[in-house]
């Protein structure tokens, strides 16, 4: 385009804009009227002494948004539940949990997971000493798992959190006390085992490295 066409259609985008003008957007000229982008009778932007397409350009004038990849770690946790890990007072696994496990497995496999902390832990039931114990064994057999599916070991820690973590005691003590006396001690300490099943589980924190593109902010 020659610089005359050029200045031509400058003056012809000025007249279309009935000389109502501002500057509000960076480096692009706005009609204060439509609130749109000036165009030039080619249909280009009006841009102004302002313009930085780097810092300010605009996708509707033809410039792409400037990216910058970050990088960040996302932390997640995979709460496993013992019903269909172990039995009561048990840490061998159970058959229904290695569909489940296995899938976790091939996750956790990915490049892109960068570390694994399996926690056992246990209801209140058995002493501190005994469940501490319990928690820790808990831990290491799904840990070995994982690392016998192919997670690498160098990933994987475990840890037994014992009885620390459990909630459900007070609340459970209270429903089963609602039996009354005349269920037996052997019905009441079964139903509490059952009401307390959800403290014990294996907790998976898994921490793993996304990559994402946002748009650059300017400086």
């Amino acid at each position: 385009m020659t610089k005359q066409l050029k200045l031509g259609a400058l003056i012809a985008a000025l007249v279309a804009s009935t000389g109502a003008l501002a500057h509000e957007k960076p480096g692009y000229t706005i009609s204060e009227q439509s609130r749109e982008v000036v165009r030039n009778s080619y249909g280009e932007c009006w841009e102004n002494t302002y313009l930085d397409k780097a810092a300010n350009g605009l996708a509707e004038c033809g410039d792409a948004p400037a990216k910058e990849v970050i990088t960040e770690v996302v932390d997640e946790t995979v709460r496993l539940q013992s019903e269909f890990l172990f039995g009561f007072d048990k840490y061998n696994l159970r058959p229904e949990a290695i569909t489940t496990l296995d899938a976790l497995a091939a996750r956790l496999g990915q490049t892109n997971v960068q570390s694994v902390r399996v926690e056992g832990n246990t209801d209140f039931m058995g002493t501190e000493q005994y469940n501490q114990a319990l928690s820790e064994r808990r831990a290491n057999t799904v840990a070995n798992y994982l690392v016998s599916r192919g997670v690498a070991a160098s990933k994987i820690s475990a840890v037994g959190l014992g009885e620390s973590q459990q909630q459900l005691q007070a609340q459970c003590e209270a429903e089963v006390a609602k039996l009354g006396k005349k269920v037996s001690k052997a019905k009441k300490r079964a139903a509490l085992i059952a009401c307390i099943e959800p403290d014990r589980r294996v907790d998976v924190q898994i921490k793993t490295l996304v990559t994402r593109e946002v748009q650059k902010q300017a400086n």
